[in-house]
């Protein structure tokens, strides 16, 4: 009776180490994105793109039985939000604006991974005679409100000594601004890579960030439920591993070619558009997945600029959000110390 009831106490040991194994890992992991596809395939930028294209995070979670649920929203960042609130979404790959509104209104996310430095560009009509900032005084601008665009603009303003109230300011999205410029609806627009298809249509581009300083360029980064990373620490290591995998992949120049033909292949963006985007930027320092000193700055001017124009009620410190510890693990375990340096609030290396 006796090695009867051992051996059951056994069996049960061994079911209640087996569920507790189970419960440590997720049934799914569920990511949201912005869609920025130009044809019919969903397509996000960044370091989440590329495993979204690559199948890379199917395949991290395949042993574990882990399903990756991927979910792509014409909204931008607030479409995403909703979903964060609605608890819908584990992760998500946002703009700065975006994820600053999401932690404002009360989301318990964490930023857990780094993007920055994407290009912005002023596309103006031949007809405007617009050859600097100073010539947008008066003239119709759109900027996609609500997006990290806004405040790339803001920041590109402050530069030249203008406000937003010098200009009469139309908030369009990417795709209604590219029609009403080409229309003539408007005179300029401030925008990502995607606006550069107008060339064909006689639209100019006098500047872009790639001429003013890296602080107007816009800053991105994975934002995660706390709650998730609170049950499922282990799974969201695998998933910033897979992450920071591709950044060292993206960050090597002999790379580029290919990861830009994966890029137009699922966005149905053409390839030219995306090499000159890439075209004489650090790629170390685009590619960083450090929630570094430039990270930091700029994800905390974001905040006060946010508050200032009154798209979020009180600012925040950035250093009470970010969750670096699973990024500094995987670099430190791959040996990658050295590879990024720590970039300080204006982008130089330390």
């Amino acid at each position: 009776m006796s090695r009867i009831r051992t051996l059951l106490a056994g069996a049960l040991l061994g079911l209640s180490a087996s569920i507790a194994q189970t419960a440590e890992q997720p049934a799914s992991i569920r990511i949201g994105a912005p869609d920025q596809s130009a044809g019919a395939k969903p397509f996000t930028s960044g370091l989440l793109g590329l495993a979204h294209i690559r199948g890379q995070l199917e395949k991290a979670f395949a042993a574990d039985g882990v399903k990756i649920e991927w979910h792509f929203f014409k909204g931008a960042g607030p479409a995403v939000n909703e979903a964060f609130a609605n608890a819908q979404l584990d992760f998500a790959g946002l703009g700065d604006l975006a994820a600053i509104i999401g932690r404002a209104s009360g989301l318990d996310t964490r930023l857990i991974l780094g993007g920055r430095g994407a290009n912005m560009y002023l596309a103006v009509t031949s007809e405007s005679a617009i050859r600097s900032l100073a010539d947008l005084r008066g003239k119709r601008v759109s900027v996609y409100r609500g997006t990290a665009d806004q405040l790339s603009f803001a920041r590109a303003l402050d530069g030249a000594g203008i406000q937003e109230r010098d200009l009469k300011i139309v908030s369009l999205d990417w795709s209604a601004a590219r029609a009403a410029l080409a229309a003539r609806q408007i005179d300029a627009t401030w925008s990502g890579m995607g606006v550069l298809a107008l060339r064909k249509q006689g639209i100019e581009f006098p500047f872009g960030t790639k001429q003013l300083s890296l602080a107007a360029t816009t800053q991105t980064g994975v934002v995660a439920s706390a709650d998730f990373i609170r049950r499922y620490p282990e799974a969201t290591q695998k998933l910033v591993d897979v992450l920071v995998e591709n950044a060292t992949w993206i960050s090597a120049t002999e790379h580029l070619n290919e990861y830009i033909g994966l890029l137009s292949g699922q966005s149905s963006i053409p390839a030219e558009l995306f090499a000159g985007e890439f075209e004489g930027d650090d790629l170390r320092f685009r590619n960083s997945p450090r929630l570094d000193g430039f990270l930091r700055a700029s994800f905390q001017d974001s905040v006060e600029r946010a508050a200032g124009l009154r798209l979020i009620r009180q600012p925040f410190r950035v250093d009470d959000w970010v969750e670096p510890r699973f990024v500094d693990s995987a670099i430190e375990r791959r040996g990658l110390q050295g590879f990024w340096p720590d970039y300080d609030a204006t982008g130089h290396a330390e």
